[in-house]
């Protein structure tokens, strides 16, 4: 029970996939990747200082936080931000209120919500840059519209 009444094929790839990664896991170590998803989170939030228009909501500080940042652009929503990361740069992102509207309500976020950038082990020096150097580019545009 339950599984006897379940119809449908096993989810075995999601099995498989889920071993992948603890396999992964256990061979590189959780601190490694800790490690490294500061040292990027660290550039990311470096380099979004240094952008007037944009407002980091959290910590600002990769110590205090997993590889996750919450970010807006002064004079957009984070669906404008959003579509233009996404159709000009081909750079992926979380827009909105992130099934947390209490929490953006709380931040001053709500209704448009954020920009959720998520770096992980994977992901390169050179992505942080060009993710900085779009952000940068569509924030110009944005403070003279």
């Amino acid at each position: 029970m339950p599984d006897k009444y379940e119809s449908g094929t096993p989810n075995t790839v999601g099995l498989a996939g889920l071993r992948a990664g603890v396999d992964f896991l256990l061979s590189v170590g959780v601190q490694t990747v800790r490690e490294r998803e500061k040292q990027l989170m660290q550039l990311l939030i470096d380099g979004l200082k240094a952008i007037p228009e944009v407002t980091i909501h959290g910590s600002g500080d990769a110590d205090k936080q997993v590889a996750v940042l919450s970010l807006s652009v002064a004079g957009m929503t984070s669906a404008e931000l959003a579509m233009e990361l996404d159709e000009e740069y081909d750079i992926l992102c979380r827009p909105g209120l992130q099934c947390a509207p209490t929490a953006h309500r709380t931040m001053g976020t709500f209704p448009t919500g954020t920009v959720r950038l998520s770096p992980g082990y994977f992901t390169t020096e050179d992505a942080i840059t060009a993710t900085l150097d779009a952000i940068a580019a569509i924030a110009a545009r944005a403070g003279k519209g």
